[in-house]
């Protein structure tokens, strides 16, 4: 007798798409300081003699939770530098079939 015991279900999880409780309580507290960090990253942009490299990490990463990351640019050019696709030939072969039977 074979038994139902572990592996995936039909209907168990979280749904695609759904964001758990704890990451939107994440967001909404880091939303309440994004004003603050924009504020953190222009007074540093201002005081040219600051070291910033702390105070800045901490602000995008604020922004980033509060906001996610900006979104990434993807090169779509061929090896050619040109966007045009590379072109692709695709051919049926059909089987031979023998005429004379066995039999």
């Amino acid at each position: 007798m074979a038994r139902k015991h572990g592996g995936a279900r039909p209907g168990a999880g979280r749904k695609p798409g759904k964001v758990g409780a704890a990451k939107r309580a994440l967001s909404e507290m880091a939303k309440g300081h994004a004003e603050d960090a924009i504020q953190t990253l222009a007074a540093i942009h201002a005081d040219r003699e600051a070291p910033s490299a702390a105070r800045v990490s901490a602000a995008v990463a604020i922004l980033d939770r509060a906001y996610g990351k900006p979104p990434q640019m993807l090169d779509l050019t061929s090896s050619d530098g040109s966007m045009s696709p590379k072109p692709t030939r695709i051919e049926f072969v059909a089987p031979q079939v023998d005429d004379e039977s066995d039999g």
